[in-house]
């Protein structure tokens, strides 16, 4: 019996999506020196360049972001052709590169097989994804200051001492409970949060109650 080596895992996993993004870095050099676009010219089979242009542009709005599915009539849809006979007869050209890759589901544990392209699209949802991590990292950064302030804001309003206002552990856990409730930082709101949360009665300095701690 042939050994059939096992797929690689692709470095994305199911839920990490680019799907939002208009653009995708376009590497000219490595394209205009690819075998495809040489088989592709000197076979006369040109369509199969804009055929695969639209592919590519398809894997970046897939989940997860730089894979195709492994099925012929999906492909055929994202690909623009009217029957999956039509599609079929240009397949093995236009798919140059796509080999079958493993994708890791975090919230199922399961692992499903799709298409992934290691020599193009690979490089570049893994640049890509490092970036759009990074900004979202910022973004959540960004509204967890607001968050904070506002119950900072609250506290002093409310009269609460100002060595707990200023305690950024208890306020940072108060942010946190308001994140995941999904409650409004109301007055009334914040006293049940500070004594669920804080285990705070108002009547001592420090928390012996508090999650965590």
């Amino acid at each position: 019996m042939d050994y059939q080596p096992q797929p690689d895992m692709w470095p994305l996993r199911r839920g990490d999506t680019l799907s939002n993004h208009d653009w995708f870095p376009f590497y000219t050099h490595r394209f205009l020196s690819s075998r495809f676009l040489a088989a592709a010219v000197m076979e006369k089979r040109r369509g199969d360049i804009g055929t695969a242009v639209i592919l590519w542009s398809e894997s970046m709005r897939q989940d997860p972001a730089g894979t195709l599915p492994d099925c012929d009539v999906e492909l055929a849809s994202l690909a623009r052709f009217a029957t999956v006979e039509d599609w079929q007869a240009v397949k093995a050209g236009v798919m140059h590169g796509w080999v079958p890759v493993l994708v890791e589901d975090d919230r199922s544990g399961d692992v499903i097989t799709r298409l992934g392209h290691p020599g193009f699209m690979q490089g570049i949802v893994e640049e890509m994804h490092k970036r759009k991590r990074g900004r979202d990292g910022a973004r959540e950064a960004a509204r967890l200051a607001v968050r904070k302030s506002r119950i900072r804001k609250k506290m002093a309003d409310l009269n609460i001492q100002d060595h707990i206002i200023k305690d950024d552990r208890a306020v940072g856990m108060l942010a946190e409970h308001f994140e995941h409730s999904d409650l409004y930082v109301t007055p009334d709101n914040l006293r049940a949060a500070m004594t669920e949360v804080l285990g705070y009665t108002g009547e001592v300095a420090h928390f012996p109650n508090r999650r965590g701690g």
